[in-house]
């Protein structure tokens, strides 16, 4: 799978997530981010992975100062326009997640619906920490590895290939690998970055997080 191609203007990521990119969950993800991350004006925020910008611009229209960073140039250009219409002023940064530097430390970042999987998480993880003011928050929200475990087993598809914590995506002869990390891996991830964990949910109606959970959302404070 080429993920420029996928993230691009012939992709398939805009048109395989619209369901999910409708105003009413767009609402219920806001509602969740501004309460767990505890938004208050003034706060410099940042949207990490940003896509097309829909948190991101919602934020905005909110009176929250956020900026968005991406490495697709044609997402980050979707989001310029739907910022302009929507009479926002955002800060827009096309860098790769794994070696972005802003000169700028945020209150609050988050990475939200993403493909972590596919991220050296180690190094994305630094970055984060570096960029983050002391006492500062980060939301980080993926897939519950044993939800998707038991998805596969009840609706196996050949073009997947998983053993536990690595799964391999076959699409036109392209393989893609893609890590799942559990909430002990995550949380020695951040300790190892001096992050340490201080929520858990399951989904973004503040739901509990177990094995059956949709999502697995974890924030974290820079101590």
């Amino acid at each position: 799978m080429n993920l420029k191609h996928y993230y691009g203007p012939k992709g398939k990521y805009l048109r395989e997530h619209k369901k999910y990119f409708s105003n009413q969950q767009l609402e219920t993800d806001l509602r969740f981010i501004v309460s767990v991350l505890k938004l208050k004006n003034g706060d410099s925020i940042l949207d990490l992975a940003c896509g097309h910008g829909r948190h991101t611009i919602a934020l905005a229209k909110r009176g929250f100062k956020v900026d968005g960073l991406d490495l697709s140039s044609h997402l980050l250009g979707l989001a310029e326009k739907e910022a302009k219409v929507a009479g926002v002023k955002i800060n827009w940064y096309q860098q790769d997640v794994h070696r972005w530097q802003r000169p700028k430390r945020y209150d609050k970042i988050f990475l939200f619906f993403s493909e972590f999987g596919l991220f050296d998480a180690p190094k994305v993880i630094a970055r984060i920490a570096a960029h983050l003011k002391p006492g500062g928050l980060f939301l980080l929200d993926t897939d519950n590895v044993f939800r998707l475990i038991s998805y596969l087993k009840k609706h196996p598809r050949g073009r997947y290939r998983f053993d536990f914590r690595m799964m391999e995506l076959k699409e036109k002869g392209a393989r893609l690998r893609v890590r799942y990390y559990t909430l002990p891996d995550l949380e020695e991830l951040f300790r190892q970055s001096h992050l340490k964990t201080v929520a858990v949910y399951g989904g973004y109606r503040r739901e509990p997080f177990d094995i059956k959970a949709g999502r697995q959302i974890v924030v974290v404070k820079k101590v």
